[in-house]
């Protein structure tokens, strides 16, 4: 079972822009340190081997959360080294996805690699067919943790070569957000089809004169949909050889832009620019009814809207199929690590624990990423108290990440730009499809 993602270091832009796990959640200070450059950065992961006059083995973590979701980072990694007096483990924030995945190519050639790594899913295959990440598996086996019990969703891509190489933590599911007041003050029902969307959005559209002043559906400029929407429409985006754009030669991307920019027509749909995306506070703020985003925001969402309106979150819509790509983050061991058993140790504390991963999930908004996490009794009374969370939850029976190709993010790159000139620029569907294939053979040529 060959599990095939991308982890190509260049384009950084192109990888920071990688959606479905918000490396931020409410404003503060970025978690520990800020990295600096790449030299400083193998500095930083000098000496892991020794813990200084402490006597402990000293656990470099480079890891990409800021925000809430790195004051949590701090927090529980400041509660796996409480308990216990063999380990420390250092957490540093090394910027986002493409700033930390630079640094660590970095330090692993210059031999100074951090131990572990947070790595965005949608990044994980380069490191791993270059055999920098080890099998945790084996660890699993020797410690009785059964790797089945991963949700299903989060897991197939954290494998590749039949190997485990990340843990998946930071998951996510894309969803439709819905201002369920104003749905129901216009009579109208939450959509689950391309159809009922296009109508819903357009019964929900105001306009004073030809400025539309509410908007039926918002969402932000990121592929991530867009390869949700091929997926729906019953396409896959790329063949089965990795050579060409399948989406192309069967018109489901085509029908999927179509279908956006019908929508953009009317002003159902506002479609953010890159450089300013305002969807978030759109929606919040009640300019858009609908949004599409990733359900790592029910928490953040729910507190700034509060009394405003009833918010609720639905499941992936349906053309031909009801699918949708999962989203978000895994961290792992990297093979130039000189304390992977230690490192396993905080590892597996992170997937057992109560104040590992269980406490990061209720405190960031991100899905339970095992079975027995969204058994507990914790995420019963969350689901209990804000129903989204279950229904994000249930939606991951419809994640499909087969996209993710090892050779994808040059891919990226010239689909944002193909995005652009469609969806921002009212470019030439065909002309631009064409454009977007021919640079995508070559890309995925090399």
């Amino acid at each position: 079972m060959k599990k095939s993602v991308s982890f190509l270091l260049a384009a950084a832009m192109v990888l920071a822009a990688f959606s479905g796990c918000s490396s931020s959640g409410a404003a503060s200070a970025p978690a520990a340190s800020t990295g600096g450059d790449a030299s400083a950065a193998a500095s930083d992961a000098a000496g892991s081997e020794e813990g200084g006059s402490t006597g402990k083995t000293t656990i470099q973590f480079w890891h990409s959360m800021s925000g809430t979701n790195g004051d949590l980072t701090n927090q529980l990694v400041a509660d796996f080294n409480a308990s216990q007096d063999e380990i420390e483990v250092v957490a540093t924030y090394q910027g986002g996805y493409a700033d930390a995945a630079a640094k660590a190519e970095q330090a692993i050639y210059a031999g100074q690699a951090p131990d572990i790594l947070q790595v965005a899913q949608d990044n994980v295959g380069r490191l791993a067919a270059n055999g920098q990440f080890i099998d945790l598996l084996p660890y699993m086996e020797q410690d009785g943790i059964d790797p089945d019990d991963f949700v299903e969703a989060f897991v197939k891509d954290a494998y590749y070569d039949d190997q485990l190489v990340v843990v998946p933590y930071g998951r996510s599911a894309q969803m439709l957000y819905v201002n369920k007041t104003v749905l129901d003050e216009l009579g109208c029902e939450i959509p689950t089809t391309w159809d009922e969307l296009k109508e819903v959005a357009n019964k929900c559209v105001v306009k004073n004169g030809d400025e539309v002043t509410r908007y039926g559906l918002t969402m932000p400029f990121d592929q991530w949909y867009l390869f949700a929407l091929v997926q729906q429409a019953g396409g896959s985006f790329f063949n089965e050889e990795e050579t060409d754009l399948a989406c192309i030669e069967d018109g489901t991307l085509k029908k999927s832009f179509e279908f956006l920019r019908d929508l953009q027509s009317t002003g159902a749909l506002y479609f953010n620019d890159p450089t300013n995306d305002q969807s978030g506070k759109m929606f919040t703020e009640g300019m858009a009814v609908m949004m599409f985003n990733s359900s790592g925001g029910i928490a953040g969402n729910t507190e700034t809207i509060g009394d405003s309106f009833e918010m609720v979150v639905a499941p992936p819509l349906k053309d031909q199929v009801t699918s949708m790509p999962t989203g978000g983050c895994g961290f792992g061991i990297l093979s130039a690590s000189q304390n992977q058993d230690a490192a396993w140790d905080f590892v597996k504390w992170f997937i057992q624990d109560e104040k590992g991963g269980l406490a990061f999930v209720l405190g960031s908004g991100y899905l339970p990423f095992t079975e027995t996490m969204a058994q507990s009794e914790a995420i019963q009374d969350l689901w209990s108290s804000n129903n989204n969370f279950k229904i994000a939850y249930d939606a991951l029976q419809y994640g499909d990440d087969s996209y993710r190709i090892t050779n994808l993010t040059p891919v990226i790159a010239e689909f944002r730009t193909c995005m652009q000139a469609i969806m921002l620029d009212n470019g030439d569907i065909d002309e631009a499809l064409n454009t977007f294939r021919e640079a995508t053979q070559i890309a995925l040529a090399e």
